[in-house]
Order: structure tokens, then C-alpha cells, then sequence
């Protein structure tokens, strides 16, 4: 059962754009490099910041600025331009290009989004960085992948093209049939140089009814999947169990 490794994609700041990459380096037992390495509290966040900018802990999606609060988000890009830079894009907004462990960008990120977050949902406050794991939905290090014939399967069933934006995955597989990744689960993959062990499904949320190339809610997603395959998961998490490199295209090894 081997598979190919079609995409990677990270997402620097939790729901503020995403960016393809060609490969990455894994450290034993922790994520995918610059994702989810920084994220926005808002101003009902139980989630403190440290004086060096750290989140004080890891904490549900509720403490933050997320895609199911505001659709907009779900349109923004972003694209490393050099060490420590982003360039965040948006088809309404001017282009955004900052280093968001500096303080002055901090602010000016937050500007940035206010015409992107709804005024009446609680407004951003401050950016923190990643506290030792990733800010990620899961109290744990973690990538995510998913089958990309699951996604055609759910394309194909419901009558709607979904792109692959739209479920914010690390990784996307090619070669498997619909949701055999789910059939994974306890089992160790190798993908590349590195090895993975595939921890549990990705439940669904709200921010997947969103088009991303439209910022519009077009499906209610957790529907969609219930009435179709009796569940609303899509997708599987994995942990990083040896250190290696990945890159698109390796051929993806069920151990």
C-alpha cells in the first residue's frame, strides 16, 4: 500500500494564510517547520503571553483568531521571502510583508486584519509565538494528511469541486483509495527519510464551509460529511517517531 507525497503546505500564523512548500527537515516528535508558530489572541483569550512574546500555553482554537470565525481568512496566502519574513496576501486588502516575532509588525498585523474580522466577534489583541509545540487544534505535535482520493470521493458525492485550501492539511497523498487513511490509524508510514505514526482522525469545523477562493460559506461541511459517511472527519494526524526530510513527490511507505 504506497502512495506519493503531492503537496506540503504550513501556515505560519494559526488561520492567517497558507504556503505551499517543496520540502522540510523533521525534528523527532515535533511538527512541520513554521507551522502554526505563531497565532492571534483575541480579547477573550484565557491564553497569556510571556514578556518574550511566547503563549503561556497551548489552548483551544476558542482563544484565538480562526477561519470559522471570519471567512475572509480563509483567502489569505503567505510566502516566506526571506529568514524570518512573510508576505501575506489578500484579494481585498494590500499586501502585508512582516517578521512576526517583531513587535512593530505585531501591531501592524493586527491592523491588518481588521477589515478581514467581523466587528462584531471579539477583536485581536496580540500575537504570540508557539510555546514548544505548535498552535495547532491538537494538544500535541502534530502534521496532518490527507488521501487526496478521499477529497475527489467527497467532491464526486456531494457535486462540488472543494479545494485543497479549504482543510488546511500539512500533507496530501496520492495513490491511496478514498479514506484508507483512516484504516492507517496505530500504523507507521515512511515518507521520505523521515517516519510518522498515524495518531487519529481530523474532525471537522466550521472553517471547512468556507470557499477559500471566494471567502464565501458555499457547503455546511459537517452536514455534508455526516449525511454522506455518517462522521465528520476528513483526514488523519501523524507523529514525527524518526527525524528525516520529506519532499514533494517521496513515495509515501505503509510499514
Amino acid at each position: 500500500m504506497t502512495a506519493q507525497l503531492a503537496h506540503i503546505f504550513r501556515h505560519p500564523i494559526k488561520s492567517i494564510g497558507l504556503e505551499e512548500i517543496a520540502g522540510a527537515s523533521l525534528a523527532m516528535g515535533g511538527a512541520l517547520p513554521f507551522d502554526r508558530e505563531w497565532a492571534v489572541l483575541t480579547e477573550i483569550s484565557k491564553i497569556g503571553r510571556t514578556e518574550e512574546g511566547l503563549a503561556t500555553a497551548w489552548g483551544k482554537k476558542v482563544n484565538f483568531v480562526i477561519g470559522r470565525s471570519a471567512p475572509a481568512l480563509m483567502q489569505v496566502t503567505a510566502r516566506e521571502t526571506a529568514p524570518g519574513r512573510w508576505r501575506f496576501e489578500h484579494p481585498d486588502v494590500a499586501p502585508l510583508e512582516i517578521a512576526p516575532a517583531a513587535a512593530e509588525d505585531q501591531a501592524r498585523l493586527i491592523e491588518w486584519l481588521r477589515p478581514l474580522w467581523p466587528a462584531e466577534a471579539p477583536a485581536p489583541t496580540a500575537v504570540v509565538r508557539a510555546p514548544g509545540q505548535p498552535l495547532c487544534d491538537e494538544p500535541y505535535a502534530c502534521l496532518s494528511l490527507i488521501g487526496a482520493a478521499s477529497l475527489a470521493d467527497l467532491e464526486a458525492r456531494s457535486g462540488m469541486t472543494l479545494s485543497t485550501r479549504r482543510f488546511r492539511a500539512n500533507l496530501w497523498a496520492e495513490g491511496w483509495a478514498p479514506f484508507a487513511e483512516f484504516e492507517l490509524i496505530g500504523r507507521r508510514l515512511r515518507i521520505g527519510t523521515a517516519e510518522f505514526e498515524v495518531k487519529e482522525r481530523v474532525g471537522r469545523c466550521r472553517a471547512t464551509d468556507v470557499n477559500p477562493e471566494t471567502g464565501a460559506r458555499d457547503i455546511d461541511m459537517l452536514k455534508t460529511l455526516e449525511g454522506l459517511y455518517g462522521h465528520t472527519d476528513l483526514g488523519v494526524f501523524l507523529t514525527v517517531t524518526e527525524p528525516g526530510v520529506i519532499a514533494r513527490g517521496d513515495r509515501i511507505e505503509v510499514l
